[in-house]
């Protein structure tokens, strides 16, 4: 196990980039006598400073540490710090995470990126072959289906989906689910105004959207709200995929269908 020694390799990496303390002080917004702490071992870099002085002296937080890239030179660590030097679930982290993604998918269709300055979502992405499905879209979607995936969806998953795709298929009932999904626990007044639907027509998309289970009816702690809708748990994510998938489609691949030939899924039915 590598000695972990911040003091030392901060002030060898200052020293070489040949600014002083209060230099690097200003350039990350902090006080002289912080790098001073660091510098005499008091005190070291709390969590959120650690990337911006690794981002500074164009090195890796593992140099930080260790003087050197860690030994294991293990990609998915890699990857898990990078997307972690931000807060869970933060918009930041979002981001790195498809831009990792972006540049598999790229690995994966075109092996183009590498020394090359160019966008990276220069253009959607589409490629299925024997080996999956994977999918990128400028928009900020993206998804990788190994065949392993596809081996199983048996008639099970198709009891679950068919309720689903048999009331979203009705006239207004997707509206009125992309309305609910976009703000919580909405009001029927609320609904109805973002939906644009009449109320006669609201409550009969309501009505079959509860009857299938897919939204969930109660009544608000706000008597002056009536009652609330929700997307039931078991769908929500599922739902947001699904009309995810679908605008990818229509935005980015116009209409491009699978390449797979018949047979080539392994489809347990």
């Amino acid at each position: 196990m590598k000695n972990i020694d911040i003091s030392k390799h901060i002030t060898d990496l200052r020293k070489k980039k040949g600014i002083t303390q209060e230099q690097l002080a200003t350039a990350l917004n902090i006080s002289p006598q912080a790098v001073s702490k660091w510098e005499t071992g008091i005190s070291q870099p709390d969590t959120q400073t650690l990337p911006l002085i690794a981002e500074f002296f164009c090195v890796s937080i593992d140099y930080l540490f260790y003087g050197c890239d860690y030994t294991y030179n293990d990609i998915y660590n890699k990857i898990f710090d990078k997307v972690a030097e931000h807060p869970q679930m933060s918009k930041e982290s979002y981001d790195d995470a498809l831009t990792v993604f972006g540049y598999a998918h790229h690995g994966l269709s075109r092996w183009n990126l590498k020394n090359r300055d160019i966008p990276l979502y220069d253009e959607p992405l589409h490629l299925s072959n024997e080996n999956g499905v994977s999918l990128l879209s400028g928009k900020g979607y993206g998804a990788i289906l190994t065949r392993a995936f596809f081996e199983s969806i048996n008639r099970e998953t198709l009891e679950f989906a068919r309720p689903l795709f048999r009331v979203l298929s009705e006239e207004n009932n997707l509206l009125v689910c992309m309305a609910i999904v976009s703000m919580s626990d909405i009001s029927f007044g609320e609904l109805k105004e973002k939906s644009g639907l009449e109320d006669g027509v609201l409550r009969t998309s309501l009505d079959a959207l509860k009857a299938a289970n897919l939204v969930i009816e109660k009544e608000s702690k706000h008597k002056v709200l009536g009652y609330t809708y929700e997307i039931n748990d078991m769908y929500h994510t599922c739902l947001c995929i699904l009309v995810a998938t679908a605008e990818m489609q229509r935005f980015s691949l116009k209409g491009i269908s699978c390449c797979m030939g018949y047979g080539d899924f392994p489809i347990q039915l």
